[in-house]
C-alpha cells in the first residue's frame, strides 16, 4: 500500500532512475473486500442504510480514486514526470489510507449473534486492565477522545510494537494509524459524520455509545496475540 512518501530519500532527480521506477511499479491496484456480515447485521446499533453507504459507497470511492492515483503514477514514471510524482502523493495517501482504515473497520465490527460486543477474553483483556484500569476506561478514553477530535478522522486503540503497551491514539482525514509510529491498530472507530449522521445526526456520542454494543474484541484479540509476541 502506497502509504509512505513517494518523494525520493535523495532527490527527485532519481524519478528515472531504475530503482525508483521499480519501486513503485511495485504498486498494485485494490479492489472492494465484501463485507462478512450483512449490511442490516448491525442494527440498531448501526442501520442498514448507513452501513451500505458507507461501504458502496464512500469505501469504494477511496478504491476508485486510489486505482486512478497508481494508474496515473505509472505514467508520470514512464515519462519521469517528478512533478507529477509530488502532485499524486496526497491522493494516494488519503485514498489508500480511507481503503486501509475502511478495511480493519468492517473487521472491527461484528453482529451481536456474533459475539458482537462480548468483552475481550484472555490475553488482551488482561493488557487491557493493566494499562487502563478496565475495559471500561478504555471504552470511555475513547469515546471522550472520538467525540473531541475535531473535524472527520478516526480514533484508535493500538499496540506499540517497540514497548508492547497499548495506546489510544486518533488520526486527521483518512491518515492510518502507522503514520503515528510503529503502532499496530486493534480496533479504529470511523468518526467521520458519513459513518453515523444518517442515524444520529449531529450527536457523535451517541453513536461512539453504540458502536461499542457491536464491536469485534475477539478479532481485536486475535491481532494482539499475533502482534505480541
Amino acid at each position: 500500500m502506497a502509504l509512505r512518501s513517494l518523494v525520493c530519500r535523495k532527490s527527485l532527480g532519481l524519478a528515472s532512475s531504475s530503482s525508483f521506477k521499480l519501486h513503485f511499479r511495485g504498486l498494485q491496484t485494490i479492489s472492494l473486500p465484501d463485507l462478512p456480515y450483512d449490511y442490516g447485521a448491525l442494527e440498531p446499533a448501526i442501520s442498514g442504510e448507513i452501513m451500505q453507504l458507507h461501504h458502496q459507497k464512500h469505501h469504494q470511492t477511496y478504491v476508485t480514486n486510489y486505482n486512478k492515483a497508481v494508474e496515473q503514477l505509472h505514467h508520470a514514471m514512464e515519462k519521469g514526470d517528478s512533478s507529477a510524482v509530488v502532485k499524486l502523493q496526497s491522493a494516494i495517501k488519503f485514498n489508500g489510507g480511507g481503503h486501509v482504515n475502511h478495511s480493519i473497520f468492517w473487521k472491527n465490527l461484528s453482529p451481536v449473534s456474533e459475539r458482537g460486543g462480548e468483552s475481550p477474553h484472555g490475553n488482551l483483556g488482561w493488557a487491557i486492565d493493566e494499562h487502563f484500569g478496565s475495559l471500561d476506561a478504555l471504552i470511555q478514553k475513547m469515546s471522550t477522545e472520538g467525540a473531541a477530535l475535531q473535524g472527520s478522522g478516526w480514533v484508535w486503540f493500538g499496540l506499540d510494537k517497540e514497548s508492547k503497551k497499548l495506546v489510544v491514539e486518533t488520526t486527521a482525514n483518512q491518515d492510518p494509524l502507522v503514520t503515528k509510529g510503529p503502532l499496530v491498530p486493534l480496533l479504529g472507530i470511523d468518526v467521520w459524520e458519513h459513518a453515523y449522521y444518517l442515524q444520529y445526526k449531529n450527536a457523535r456520542p451517541d453513536y461512539l455509545k453504540n458502536i461499542w454494543k457491536v464491536m469485534n474484541w475477539k478479532y481485536a484479540g486475535e491481532v494482539y496475540d499475533k502482534e505480541h509476541s
